[in-house]
């Protein structure tokens, strides 16, 4: 009885010792449970932030005659070009190169000869504005236009200041198509020499002929090169506060393609 009362015992004492041994092995498992949540929970911001961010692209005013280093050109269509040449001719600071221009004329009394009273001088300022539009037309509208060149100026903006005055002066002779490409400055040269050739229409006759046209022509060119070095040097916030015109840059989502 002893042996059989002592087994019955150990069958009722069984099935406890093995459920506290379920409960002392439990604790070793829960642990490990919460990790997939904590790690899925610190990557999930990194995963979004990718998404959030990318195919933002900052694009540069569609009439800026500079794009600055960071921006992206928007295309110029023949419409753009146009409106992009007579908003040139509209800004107040244009006048600043004619009024120089022809007080240095009117000093030196140089082409076009009109004299060097105040009625001179007023006629030689009608003369350089009619000569520098026609400059703008030609060069940044009409030629670029037929040409499918780019009229606008593509600031380096860093190496040292030998090599973005190198660069700036380059950009005279070499400037980019509408593709992109580069390409020699077929209408900056011709174009200046057709705004030049077209002042033997209405200089006076004393200031008439072709070495007149050449002079003006090296006089155009040279400018050129001083302007190009103004806009790889001068600060970009002086750029914004010389225009009439609207002059921030715009983001836009990119685009398969852009």
């Amino acid at each position: 009885m002893r042996i059989i009362f002592g087994a019955l015992c150990l069958l009722l004492l069984l099935p406890t010792s093995r459920a506290a041994a379920g409960q002392s092995s439990t604790p070793s498992v829960l642990p490990d449970a919460p990790s997939p949540v904590v790690s899925s929970a610190k990557s999930a911001p990194a995963m979004q932030t990718p998404a959030s961010s990318a195919g933002a692209k900052r694009y540069a005013p569609l009439y800026a005659r500079t794009i600055f280093p960071g921006q992206l050109a928007q295309p110029l269509t023949v419409r753009d070009k146009f409106i992009y040449s007579f908003r040139q001719m509209v800004e107040p600071v244009n006048l600043v190169p004619a009024v120089f221009s022809s007080a240095e004329s009117q000093w030196r009394n140089t082409d076009p000869k009109y004299g060097t009273d105040s009625g001179a001088f007023d006629q030689r300022l009608g003369a350089a504005l009619i000569r520098e539009d026609s400059d703008r037309l030609f060069t940044n509208a009409v030629l670029p236009s037929l040409l499918h060149e780019d009229p606008r100026y593509y600031r380096l903006g860093e190496g040292s200041t030998m090599t973005r005055a190198e660069y700036a002066v380059k950009q005279m002779f070499v400037v980019r198509s509408d593709s992109g490409k580069s390409t020699l400055n077929y209408a900056g040269f011709i174009g200046r020499a057709m705004a030049e050739g077209l002042t033997q229409a209405y200089y006076p006759d004393t200031s008439r002929g072709g070495g007149v046209v050449l002079r003006g022509l090296g006089a155009s060119l040279g400018g050129l090169a001083a302007f190009n070095l103004m806009r790889e040097f001068v600060p970009k916030e002086v750029f914004t506060h010389l225009t009439i015109f609207g002059h921030s840059s715009t983001t836009k989502s990119a685009q398969a393609g852009d």
